[in-house]
């Protein structure tokens, strides 16, 4: 029995598909980068996190892992994008999501049957579930920390970065036990923060977030799915909306944004004062019921044990194809 493992290069997605990878025991290949899976046949299953190119010779099972709303920002992969294969798609077996709720969606997004969704949780999140502030052993733990992560926005023709935050003012307001973390989309290639400033920090966009999430107070994002990995270990949120009427008319979310996945939200540009309130407001109050609600909608499956249901899965299926 030989199952292959097959990680896109987006590092949220790697992390699923690695944390499946370590739990799985048995034979197994551990194959980076789509380009790969053309030599994967032969094989009695592949597990992908991320589009892949069809298969004419497919004779074993295909398991997808990681879409549903923990993906975020709602898409269709058959939407017509560039490089996206209808015929690949079809070639998909099985699909693992984040919560029932998410059943529908990622099925109507691959085009497969709801019964062939399963809701196991996503792995990813195993790595934060039961920890508490001071776990995760970094620089955050040491004071009251805004944990900034956006999702990827493709500058505009200004070449300026969303949201527009005066970061000199939002310095001057921060207190000297206070922090403003700042880690850029790993796919936006400059930073964000312009200046050296007392309080705040841009991080390696390439560092992984789950050790400053579990240090930080307060997640500060836009429509980044860290809002889901946030809310599981009890972090509040700030949500930033500057562009929200562009994001949703082009991208769109799983539930109704702002208010269906937070409390607190605000336009940022000229509020840095506002921004420094709602952190802290934040910090007293905890998650309140918006975020609790969203946090049961999108990982009610996420207990600190989706990798090992995923790999006993994967196992039952590659023992079928044997």
């Amino acid at each position: 029995m030989s199952v292959v493992f097959a990680s896109d290069h987006d590092i949220e997605r790697a992390e699923n598909i690695s944390a499946v990878w370590r739990a799985y025991s048995g034979p197994r290949d551990y194959v980076r980068g789509v380009s790969a899976l053309p030599d994967a046949i032969g094989h009695d299953a592949i597990v992908v996190d991320t589009l892949f190119p069809y298969l004419p010779n497919k004779d074993c099972q295909i398991v997808f892992v990681g879409h549903g709303m923990y993906g975020g920002k709602r898409f269709a992969l058959h939407e017509g994008r560039p490089g996206i294969d209808p015929r690949a798609l079809a070639q998909i077996d099985w699909a693992v999501c984040s919560s029932r709720a998410a059943i529908p969606d990622t099925a109507a997004m691959l085009g497969i049957p709801a019964e062939r969704v399963l809701p196991l949780g996503m792995p990813r999140t195993d790595a934060y579930i039961g920890k508490a502030k001071g776990d995760g052993g970094t620089f955050l733990a040491h004071k009251t920390a805004y944990f900034y992560a956006p999702t990827y926005h493709r500058p505009p023709h200004d070449g300026e970065h969303l949201p527009r935050i005066d970061w000199a003012r939002l310095d001057a307001l921060l207190d000297d036990d206070e922090i403003f973390a700042v880690k850029r989309h790993y796919f936006d290639p400059a930073p964000i923060v312009a200046g050296r400033h007392r309080h705040i920090m841009e991080l390696d966009p390439f560092e992984p977030s789950a050790r400053l999430l579990i240090d930080c107070d307060v997640i500060v994002t836009d429509y980044s799915s860290i809002l889901f990995d946030a809310y599981l270990i009890g972090k509040p949120s700030v949500l930033l909306t500057d562009d929200m009427e562009e994001y949703m008319r082009t991208r769109g979310m799983y539930l109704p944004y702002p208010e269906g996945y937070g409390s607190r939200w605000l336009v940022a540009e000229g509020n840095e004062d506002k921004l420094v309130e709602h952190m802290r407001a934040a910090c007293v109050t905890g998650m309140r019921r918006n975020e609790r609600r969203c946090s049961e909608i999108s990982g009610d499956m996420c207990d600190g044990h989706s990798a090992q249901r995923v790999a006993e899965f994967i196992r039952r299926v590659a023992c079928a194809s044997c």
